[in-house]
C-alpha cells in the first residue's frame, strides 16, 4: 500500500512537470510590437530589439509572423544602429523563413547594402544578381550590349536615344567614337550610384519623394501646356511687325526692324504665350471654382 502510494505520487508529480513544461504564458503579441515601436521611436534600440526577441521565444507564431518580426529586427539594426552584420543576419532569417513576405524587396536591398558595408563584396555583388527588382531594357533587333551594370543593360539603341534627346550643341560633342565611350562610361557610373542609394534606401527618404514629386508634376504640365496651350499658338510675321511697331522706342530703343528682327520675334513669342497661358489658366479656375483667399496669407 506503501509503494502504491508512492507510486502515485511520482506520476502525480511527472505529470505536473509535463503539464508545466508544455504549457506556456500567454504572450501579447500585439502589445509587444507596440511596446517595441515606441521604443524604438524614443531611440532604445537595444530594449525594442528585447522586445521583438521576446515575441521570437513564442512557438505558436506563425511564418509570416516570425519572418516579420525577424525583419523588424533586421531594420532596427540596419537604420538606427547600423550594425550590419546583425543586420544582414536578420534579413537573410526573414527572406528565408518568408520568402513571399511584402518586405522581401526591400530586405533584399538592405542585405546586399549590409554585405557590402562589412566588405563582403563578393557575397554583395551574387545577392545583387539574384534580386528581382532591378530594371533591365529589351534589346532591338540588330541592337548590340555595350555596357552592363549588374542585370542592367545598356545597348547603342538605347544610347542613341538618349543622345538624341540632348540639346544640338551637346549632340556635336558625342560625335566621336571616344566621346561616347566616355558618355556610356557616365551613364553606367550614374547607375551604380543609383543602385547603391536605392539599397540604401534613399529612394524612401521623405524630401528626395517630395522633389521626385514636384519633378514629376512639372514634367507633366510642361507637356500639358506645350500639347494644350502652345501647339495652338500661330505666329504671324504681320503681327511682328505690329509688335515692333508698338515696343519700337520702349524695347528697341528705334533701331531699324531688321538689326532687331530675331530678339523682336522671340519678344512677341513669350508676350503671345504668356497671354494664351493666363487666358487658359482663367478657363480652367472658373471650370474648378477656384477661390484665392488673400487675407488669410501671411
Amino acid at each position: 500500500m506503501r509503494r502504491l502510494s508512492f507510486l502515485l505520487c511520482l506520476c502525480t508529480l511527472a505529470l505536473s512537470i509535463v503539464v508545466g513544461c508544455s504549457t506556456q504564458p500567454t504572450v501579447d503579441i500585439d502589445g509587444k510590437k507596440k511596446i517595441a515601436g515606441e521604443l524604438r521611436n524614443n531611440k532604445l534600440y537595444a530594449a525594442a530589439i528585447d522586445e521583438y526577441k521576446d515575441i521570437l521565444d513564442v512557438t505558436s507564431l506563425d511564418r509570416q509572423q516570425r519572418g516579420n518580426i525577424n525583419y523588424l529586427i533586421a531594420k532596427i539594426y540596419f537604420e538606427d544602429i547600423q550594425d550590419y552584420n546583425s543586420a544582414a543576419a536578420y534579413y537573410i532569417r526573414a527572406r528565408t523563413i518568408d520568402p513571399n513576405g511584402s518586405y522581401v524587396e526591400e530586405a533584399s536591398r538592405n542585405l546586399v547594402a549590409s554585405l557590402e558595408k562589412i566588405g563582403q563584396t563578393i557575397d554583395a555583388a551574387r545577392e545583387l544578381r539574384g534580386a528581382t527588382n532591378i530594371d533591365s531594357v529589351e534589346s532591338k533587333p540588330g541592337d548590340v550590349l555595350v555596357a552592363q551594370v549588374g542585370d542592367r543593360k545598356f545597348y547603342m539603341a538605347e544610347i542613341e536615344d538618349r543622345i538624341q534627346s540632348l540639346p544640338p550643341s551637346m549632340q556635336k560633342q558625342l560625335a566621336d567614337r571616344a566621346s561616347r565611350v566616355n558618355f556610356v562610361r557616365q551613364l553606367a557610373g550614374v547607375e551604380l550610384l543609383y543602385r547603391a542609394a536605392v539599397r540604401e534606401g534613399y529612394d524612401q527618404k521623405t524630401d528626395i519623394r517630395k522633389a521626385m514629386d514636384d519633378y514629376e508634376r512639372s514634367v507633366i504640365v510642361d507637356r500639358f501646356l506645350a500639347d494644350k496651350v502652345m501647339n495652338d499658338m500661330k505666329v504671324d510675321s504681320v503681327d511682328v511687325r505690329t509688335y515692333y511697331q508698338a515696343h519700337r522706342d520702349d524695347r528697341y530703343d528705334g533701331r531699324p526692324y531688321d538689326s532687331v528682327r530675331a530678339q523682336v520675334f522671340m519678344d512677341y513669342q513669350n508676350d503671345k504665350a504668356e497671354v494664351a497661358y493666363n487666358e487658359y489658366l482663367q478657363k480652367l479656375a472658373r471650370a474648378e471654382q477656384f477661390q484665392l483667399y488673400e487675407k488669410n496669407i501671411r
